[in-house]
């Protein structure tokens, strides 16, 4: 008889249990990021007595239960809804990793869904708690420099670049029905007859001082042959502008398509070895002569003129493959698309983050928008791993992956992931319990009114 009083008090504890993770859940229903959690429950036995049917040779059971009890409490790991704040450091992951900051202090590093970030002063991205959020550093194209994580930092000031590479763009045209130019006819920059087209680019100088520099466009005698001229007053040791050496053996087919002629290729491949590198500095012509062997670069403060990556290729007589560039030569008007890589020192005017590839990019007072790092995303092979310590923050004994987002793991920003607990549900379960606790104080009147009943039994 005792028995099942106690039986009906672990059916109270557990479920009064329930009701205490339920009114947990309800009372984060507006907690950024936060999961809820369920009880899982197990039976307790305490005696089982088996038998042998003699008469059917079956084996028979008594079992006697000794209630419920709270194995342990489970994190539902289902994604909550976004939340659009405009806020360009608001970011959500759609996906199952989370983000990672960093305690200042301690350097421990603290997993969370709570995208609630903010510019310290500083120039750090942090939470509330002023935890730092990780990432990986890239270069000024977007491309994930070293393998370690980073605190993200956010340059205050931008300091300026001297131009070191003026790239052509795509569309550049040079026009075929242009008149050649007769070797007689020196060039002259003052002599509009001396060349066939003029594009002015600004450049800036390591102070980031601007400065114009002009390209000449020349067309020879020779069938599409251009040769090409850098002007610049850049150089402070020269009075008036400076000019360089003309960027020879530019050859177009009769197709229009860039190719270079000449058993040597003067080129040099980019690191990516897509494309090429040409070079004219202040004073004559410097060229990287090379096969497919490769070659050497000159010094960094010449100036390059690039010649972009091709989408198809040509052969020349060496059958070395040259890509086409940018730039091509048809019958039609003279279109020059260029840009440089310098520029004048920069103050912050905002911040934000690219969504899918959670890109950090500053933007700057001289017009320059960087990707500075890459938002880091770890993710575990088993999320229950996760420890909660409070503030939105879990911990765990074990190494995540870490990635940058892209593919299953995309970081939106601008939006806040929201509570995954659905109210409705809560309340059914907080009904659902409260029925339970109950019932099993039913039991426990009941039991006592047997007890009753068997002790009145001696009056």
């Amino acid at each position: 008889m005792m028995r099942s009083f106690f039986n009906a008090v672990t059916g109270l504890n557990a479920y009064r249990t329930w009701m205490d993770i339920t009114a947990d859940n309800l009372a984060n229903v507006n907690t950024i990021g936060f999961k809820g959690s369920r009880p899982i429950f197990q039976d307790v036995i305490s005696s089982v007595t088996i038998g042998l049917n003699t008469v059917t040779n079956t084996m028979k059971a008594t079992t006697y239960g000794a209630g419920i009890l709270v194995d342990s409490t489970q994190k539902l790991w289902n994604i909550g809804n976004f939340k659009q704040t405009g806020v360009n450091t608001d970011l959500a992951i759609q996906g199952r990793g989370l983000f990672i900051i960093k305690d200042p202090i301690s350097g421990a590093n603290y997993y969370t869904r709570d995208g609630q970030f903010r510019l310290s002063r500083d120039g750090f991205m942090v939470n509330s708690g002023g935890l730092k959020l990780q990432g990986f550093k890239v270069d000024e194209k977007g491309k994930t420099v070293g393998t370690g994580l980073e605190d993200i930092h956010i340059v205050q000031q931008l300091s300026p670049n001297a131009t070191g590479q003026i790239k052509f763009l795509g569309p550049t045209n040079l026009n075929a029905d242009a008149a050649g130019i007769s070797s007689a006819t020196a060039f002259d920059p003052n002599n509009p007859q001396s060349y066939n087209y003029r594009y002015t680019v600004t450049i800036y100088d390591s102070l980031g001082t601007p400065y114009q520099a002009d390209l000449f466009f020349r067309k020879t005698t020779t069938a599409n042959n251009w040769d090409i001229y850098l002007r610049s007053d850049i150089d402070p040791n020269n009075a008036g502008y400076e000019l360089s050496g003309d960027w020879t053996g530019v050859q177009f087919s009769p197709f229009g398509s860039l190719v270079y002629d000449g058993a040597v290729v003067q080129r040099e491949p980019s690191p990516d070895g897509k494309s090429f590198y040409y070079y004219l500095d202040t004073g004559a012509l410097t060229v990287a002569t090379s096969t497919t062997s490769g070659g050497t670069f000159p010094a960094d403060t010449d100036w390059r003129i690039y010649v972009g990556e091709s989408l198809q290729s040509v052969t020349v007589n060496t059958n070395d493959p040259i890509p086409n560039s940018y730039i091509t030569q048809y019958s039609a008007d003279f279109v020059v698309t260029a840009e440089q890589n310098g520029y004048a020192k920069g103050d912050l005017v905002d911040v934000y983050v690219l969504s899918e590839d959670g890109a950090v990019v500053g933007v700057y007072s001289n017009g320059k928008s960087l990707p500075l790092y890459r938002v880091a995303v770890a993710v575990f092979s088993d999320p229950e791993e996760l420890i909660k310590k409070g503030s939105n923050l879990y911990t765990s004994i074990s190494t995540p992956t870490i990635m940058v987002p892209g593919g299953a793991e995309k970081v939106r920003s601008g939006m806040l992931e929201m509570s995954n607990v659905d109210i409705a549900s809560e309340f059914i379960n907080l009904i659902s319990a409260q029925r339970a606790y109950q019932a099993n104080t039913r039991a426990i009147t009941s039991s006592n009114a047997v007890l009753d009943d068997t002790i009145n039994l001696v009056r």
